[in-house]
């Protein structure tokens, strides 16, 4: 049936003025995603013209060339890639100073995107470390990826380092294409702006993502994601991959973070006492208020001023 008010209510709702960061997100979705979509029609084009050219009796000529000409294309598709969007270069300079040299690892960085988000970075920081929001916030993006136990938690002098064991459940999920369906995966305080995820891949390499958060003022920050890899894959194609997916994991944040930002987020981070039974899941973040509280609050008496 025809309902006018619900087409009317789409068009209102897609033709609304969005935030710049929500914009290119949606823009590197759209960007990489075709890019990546790209890959298969070509092949499929190169083997269409190849089993034509060798199907009958009389080699075709003129379908050899169509494969050479799609094979090169695809070489490169590959080779070539897609350049990145200018990054902010204050934003960036910050990000390798807090990077420093804690990703002590064998990996090169594949891809590298950052943000300027409109929100406090407690909430940025809050969010990171509750490890009960891979379940929730981003039930879509991890295709409903379940958290089935806190396996460790231990304390660092510059932080804390939690790991829990995550289940993939559907056959169909794509993390599947680099990592077992079982795996213990890292969450790592390297300093009061700076947090690593560890996930363990296929043949005891790994994929690490190290978040950089910088405070701009009380209702702003940056966001700095570095995404180093060991995986033995195309390097355009597996920057693809996961810019995608980083795109598509903070465009579900972004609600959330807007949310919180409306609560009294500094609660979170008052060092009241807590319940006996605390939450397994946010033993990393408890420690980050125990141990930067102070600092913390220092920042925000200096933004302030």
């Amino acid at each position: 049936m025809y309902y006018p008010d619900k087409i009317q209510a789409y068009l209102t709702h897609i033709s609304e003025t969005r935030s710049p960061v929500e914009d290119r997100l949606k823009r590197n979705i759209l960007k990489y995603g075709l890019w990546l979509l790209a890959i298969p029609a070509i092949i499929y084009g190169a083997a269409d013209r190849g089993w034509a050219a060798f199907s009958t009796a009389a080699v075709n000529p003129r379908d050899i060339s169509y494969c050479l000409i799609a094979l090169v294309l695809l070489l490169g598709w590959v080779c070539i890639g897609l350049a990145e969007d200018h990054l902010d270069s204050i934003a960036l300079a910050e990000a390798e100073l807090a990077r420093a040299d804690a990703l002590a690892v064998e990996s090169s960085c594949v891809a590298q995107q950052c943000y300027r988000l409109p929100y406090p970075y407690l909430c940025q920081i809050y969010h990171l470390l509750n490890v009960g929001h891979l379940e929730s916030i981003h039930r879509f993006s991890l295709g409903n990826l379940k958290v089935i136990k806190i396996s460790d938690f231990r304390k660092t002098e510059a932080g804390g380092q939690i790991r829990f064991k995550t289940m993939l459940d559907s056959p169909m999920n794509i993390l599947r294409l680099w990592r077992n369906p079982s795996v213990e995966v890292e969450l790592t305080i390297h300093s009061p702006h700076q947090i690593e995820l560890k996930v363990p891949a296929y043949g005891q390499r790994f994929i690490h993502v190290l978040f950089s958060v910088m405070p701009l003022n009380d209702k702003e920050h940056y966001l700095s994601i570095q995404m180093f890899s060991d995986l033995q894959w195309p390097r355009e194609l597996l920057k693809a991959v996961l810019i995608v997916a980083a795109s598509l994991t903070l465009l579900e944040d972004l609600p959330y973070l807007h949310h919180l930002a409306k609560r009294n987020y500094d609660g979170l981070f008052s060092p009241r006492p807590r319940p006996q039974k605390t939450s397994q899941a946010k033993q990393l973040f408890y420690r980050y208020v125990d141990l930067y509280n102070n600092r913390w609050n220092s920042r925000q008496l200096q933004l302030l001023d």
